[in-house]
């Protein structure tokens, strides 16, 4: 693999570099730190000479990159579900080697994005059948995995998780609430959940009404109402994005590691009717908490709101 770009004298290098650094800095959101952690690791995992210049020309054995598809996920640490979702939403030119502009600029939409690159990762991830679009079923995975994961992870937390005091204290919140209730009506509330928000996505996003929604649609989800109302279409997918604000890896592979314990593969149940589904849950009481239900996200575990 070669980048292009003009052999520099050491000066211009610098000055390369400081700008480089900057530009990517500005994109990302990412802590100067952090941009320089990512310079190490690509480095490596490329096999490069330390102190490449990422920001210039270089080049490198495509053989022995880790910067492929099949070596993301073991060296990045990434469930390979989770993974393969990340590596096609970095890789913009799509010949399925990451260059360093692509792996930075792609690590802090994942890690520092707005909610739209999370919405975009969700599809990657529950796009199944690879067929572009989501069907109701695969949504109602998608909004079940999500809600199920954060509790689980939350509960099995032995301290803080996620890398702000924002993320740290979601989770101990959670793992306070969600430790008090019988697992039983835990399970039924996460349904009764997963089904408002199954019904808010389509009602917004399926306008032909043919049962699938491509990504172009899923995003508008996140419209506003009107222009003088900046409420979005649809609260109820932007609670559950924002479980995945402020953290870094942690909570997308929480997300992954319960997909291969549980399987990501909608049941039977998930294909039935939207009567059938309305009269299963029919009469399934909400959590008794001490915060207001309308101010609860959805409940990736009881009393643990986003605000």
């Amino acid at each position: 693999f070669h980048k292009m770009g003009n052999k520099t004298s050491s000066l211009e290098t610098q000055l390369q570099v400081k700008a480089g650094r900057k530009a990517l800095l500005d994109k990302t959101g990412l802590s100067s730190d952090t941009l320089l952690y990512l310079e190490k690791l690509y480095i490596k995992g490329a096999n490069m000479k330390s102190g490449s210049n990422l920001y210039g020309e270089y080049s490198y054995d495509p053989e022995h990159t880790k910067w492929t598809i099949a070596g993301f996920s073991s060296y990045m640490e990434v469930h390979p579900q989770i993974a393969s979702a990340m590596f096609k939403m970095m890789d913009d030119d799509g010949d399925g080697v990451l260059d360093f502009d692509e792996f930075a600029k792609g690590y802090g939409f994942i890690t520092k994005g707005d909610v739209k690159e999370r919405l975009n990762l969700l599809f990657k991830i529950f796009d199944l059948d690879n067929s572009e679009t989501l069907d109701k079923a695969e949504t109602k995975l998608m909004i079940r995995t999500v809600l199920t994961s954060f509790h689980d992870a939350a509960q099995s937390a032995e301290g803080p998780g996620g890398v702000g005091i924002a993320a740290q204290a979601k989770i101990m919140k959670a793992k306070k609430a969600g430790s008090k209730m019988n697992p039983d009506k835990v399970k039924k509330q996460f349904e009764k959940e997963v089904e408002k928000a199954l019904k808010a996505i389509f009602k917004v996003c399926d306008k032909n009404k043919d049962g699938a929604i491509d990504r172009q649609e899923f995003l508008q989800c996140l419209e506003p109402v009107s222009a003088k109302d900046p409420t979005p279409k649809c609260p109820e997918i932007v609670k559950i994005l924002a479980l995945f604000e402020g953290g870094s890896l942690r909570q997308w592979n929480a997300l992954g590691k319960f997909i291969e314990v549980n399987g990501a593969k909608p049941s039977a149940e998930d294909y039935q009717s939207e009567e059938n589904r309305a009269n299963a849950t029919e009469g399934i009481e909400a959590f008794d908490t001490e915060e207001n239900s309308r101010s609860r996200s959805p409940t990736m575990s009881p009393g643990c709101n986003q605000q």
